[in-house]
């Protein structure tokens, strides 16, 4: 284990499927090419942004789900059970225990959160963390807008942010990351 960690929420087929499904319907060679794009990026993103700058990486999945089979696991990578079954969650609207999924990479001090969904459960996972002090952010290139960053002309596999400054960014949207500082960008 490092003091440095990746947390990636719930690639489990039923999501990712889902992302794919519906956003490589307008993709040029249909879903199935969609597909592919979408786990090779995901897994270069992982790979350069985290595992090659010392993170360890960690997979969070529900106790009753399989990680998908687009992710490439390694075998220095965790996979960690969050102690709730997805049907529960989505039905019940259940949320797993922040505090045992962080218990689950003691030791860290600095922690980076992607994974589905942003304004919820990687928030809450993020907003917990920062919350007993650790070295927070979460990387919303690798949540729910996944799909679309791929394709943005700023976007870079090898880093993060990738938000381009020169662009037009709303004041509001500035005011609302200082106050979730799990979301503040030094640009």
């Amino acid at each position: 284990m490092t003091n440095k960690e990746f947390v990636f929420l719930y690639p489990i087929p039923e999501i990712i499927n889902f992302e794919v499904k519906n956003h490589g319907w307008h993709e040029k060679g249909g879903v199935e090419a969609f597909r592919k794009k979408y786990g090779d990026m995901l897994n270069k993103c992982i790979d350069q942004r985290y595992r090659q700058k010392g993170f360890g990486i960690n997979w969070a999945i529900f106790d009753d789900c399989a990680v998908s089979e687009i992710i490439e696991i390694r075998s220095s990578d965790r996979i960690i059970k969050v102690g709730l079954d997805f049907k529960t969650h989505t039905t019940k609207k259940v949320y797993p225990n922040q505090d045992n999924i962080l218990s689950q990479i003691s030791g860290v001090r600095v922690i980076r959160i992607a994974g589905f969904h942003m304004w919820d459960c990687v928030e809450k996972l993020a907003k917990r963390a920062y919350e007993i002090g650790l070295d927070t952010l979460v990387d919303e290139d690798l949540t729910e807008f996944f799909s679309w960053r791929i394709n943005d002309r700023d976007f870079t596999t090898d880093k993060y942010p990738t938000h381009n400054p020169r662009k037009k960014v709303s004041i509001d949207f500035m005011r609302a990351r200082k106050q979730r500082p799990w979301l503040w960008q030094n640009y």
